[in-house]
């Protein structure tokens, strides 16, 4: 730690949350209430160490996430991409276009929210993802508390707070970031929901599954339902055994109903004030199971092998030990329709999104929650086995502690995040110190250009280069050279013109002395 390339602002968090987060797990046995307490206030520590590490909007998603939440921050029931339609666009391109339906709005109201709060600014649009990947860790700790014991679900919910994936999620480095960090908050809730349901009866859980199964589609679509359809085949199952009974039905309905008042006003809602964007993107989202979309390709085992080195680390034993987890996990479970329910989902998702014809590695993160429930259920089993081989009890509550520390610790890779996000190879990482810069020259545009509105062209900085434009100003962003059409247009609307001159502006604009010319000595070198 002390050869770190972190900065003194990114290594303070990590370390003040990485040390409460060891201190939960040694007081959790003795109380845990404290232990609980302890893991929510490092957990948000340690997202915000993750939300921290780029003081930039990460290129793809990030940026278009943040733009589109800036717009609606003034008009919730209008997502847009560029503040204004002045010059024409192409509806069917979610990079170029102006209402923007490409994704479900939740989790671009919650990031609306906080920069109505907090100001349009990077932080600001992680914020909603740090809270929610705080909280996730509780609901995991609860799932496992039911189905074996506290102790799996502690494991398992400081797996989940240190995991790398997740907390890259709240970087922006992964597509699709925060939406995929609120789809499983979203989706772990009715999960968690249902567990309590079997537990204890109570009512105010079907409630909860069917708001957080509807907060789930209204961030990614039909796929929030999951739960909905793993009740159903979970039920199926127990007909066939000889458990199930005419009542398990109603619960199911009751809770379906809610979802439906959750997700349903919004699909109306946009097809009827935005039909053709609306009816393209209901279009786009079926295309995902029979086609690549967006050229997201993969075979039978991209799931298997890419999916699970990136999400759960890249080590040969791990995807045998996750199997051996999640077999120990459904036999040792205290019910067996809570076993068969964790089975179910795992095979399912790894099922459907291995026959999808679309891949992205974040689709099956929904059921880490269970694949970290295993792994924690495994190093439980053989620490047990151990101590009970040697006869020694308290070989248990020694080891438990320690070797949770240590695999807390490994499961963050700081390794990864420190490549992915200091100079420590300014050679072979160029993207980390470039896009810094870029936003350094953007923010100078707020000085530049202050005697009111521009529209500014050939934002060729780098790739998309104007939407980050658009979000940390208030002006508006192209990336191309302009036409005389396009200038006529413009300056119809009575706004301002302003464009990047890197040495290639035809001699129209050259000549144009209305037009502000920004210069810029180079292109910046971004691959990606």
């Amino acid at each position: 730690m002390l050869n770190t390339y972190f900065s003194e602002d990114q290594l303070t968090p990590l370390v003040i949350g990485g040390c409460i987060l060891a201190v939960s797990i040694l007081t959790f046995r003795k109380s845990e209430k404290l232990g609980l307490s302890l893991l929510l206030i490092g957990a948000l520590i340690i997202g915000y160490f993750a939300g921290n590490l780029n003081h930039y909007l990460e290129l793809w998603d990030e940026q278009f996430h943040a733009l589109v939440a800036k717009s609606m921050s003034s008009t919730p029931l209008t997502p847009r991409l560029f503040p204004e339609a002045i010059l024409p666009y192409n509806y069917t391109h979610w990079t170029y276009n102006y209402i923007w339906l490409h994704k479900q709005p939740l989790f671009l109201w919650q990031m609306a929210l906080s920069i109505k709060l907090f100001g349009a600014n990077e932080m600001a649009v992680r914020i909603p993802s740090i809270l929610l990947h705080a909280i996730i860790p509780i609901f995991v700790y609860r799932i496992g508390k039911i189905t074996i014991n506290k102790e799996v679900g502690f494991i398992a919910a400081i797996l989940i707070t240190t995991s790398y994936f997740p907390l890259e999620l709240i970087t922006g480095e992964f597509a699709t970031d925060h939406n995929d960090i609120s789809f499983l908050f979203y989706v772990t809730g009715s999960f968690w929901a249902w567990f309590e349901y079997q537990r204890s009866k109570e009512f105010k859980y079907i409630i909860f599954l069917g708001l957080f199964a509807g907060g789930a589609v209204l961030v990614k679509w039909l796929m929030g339902l999951i739960v909905y359809v793993i009740w159903s085949i979970t039920n199926l199952i127990s007909l066939r055994l000889g458990t199930f009974k005419k009542e398990h039905i109603l619960p199911m309905i009751q809770s379906s109903f809610v979802s439906l008042l959750v997700f349903l006003p919004w699909q109306i809602y946009i097809h009827f004030k935005f039909p053709k964007e609306a009816s393209y993107e209901l279009g786009l989202n079926g295309r995902h199971f029979f086609e690549a979309v967006e050229e997201h390709t993969g075979d039978f085992s991209y799931h298997f092998k890419e999916g699970l080195s990136i999400l759960y680390g890249s080590g040969d034993a791990i995807p045998f030990m996750i199997l051996i987890g999640l077999i120990l996990l459904i036999w040792k479970s205290n019910h067996l329709k809570m076993g068969v329910f964790i089975g179910v989902s795992v095979v399912f998702v790894y099922l459907f999104f291995s026959i999808a014809a679309t891949k992205m590695i974040a689709f099956t993160i929904i059921v880490m929650p269970f694949i970290y429930l295993g792994l924690a259920t495994l190093i439980s089993a053989t620490i047990q086995f151990i101590s009970d081989k040697f006869k020694r009890p308290i070989l248990y509550s020694i080891t438990i502690p320690i070797i949770t520390i240590i695999l807390g610790y490994t499961a963050i890779n700081l390794d990864k995040l420190e490549s992915n996000h200091t100079n420590r190879e300014p050679k072979e990482k160029q993207n980390w110190s470039a896009k810094t810069d870029e936003k350094e020259l953007i923010l100078g545009l707020n000085k530049t250009l202050n005697d009111g509105k521009y529209v500014i062209f050939n934002c060729n900085i780098s790739l998309y280069s104007n939407i980050p434009i658009m979000f940390y100003t208030d002006h508006l962003a192209y990336l191309h050279v302009p036409s005389k059409k396009d200038l006529a247009i413009v300056k119809k609307n009575r706004l301002k013109v302003a464009i990047f001159n890197a040495g290639n502006l035809p001699e129209y604009i050259l000549e144009d002395n209305s037009i502000r010319k920004i210069p810029i000595d180079s292109i910046m070198p971004f691959e990606y």
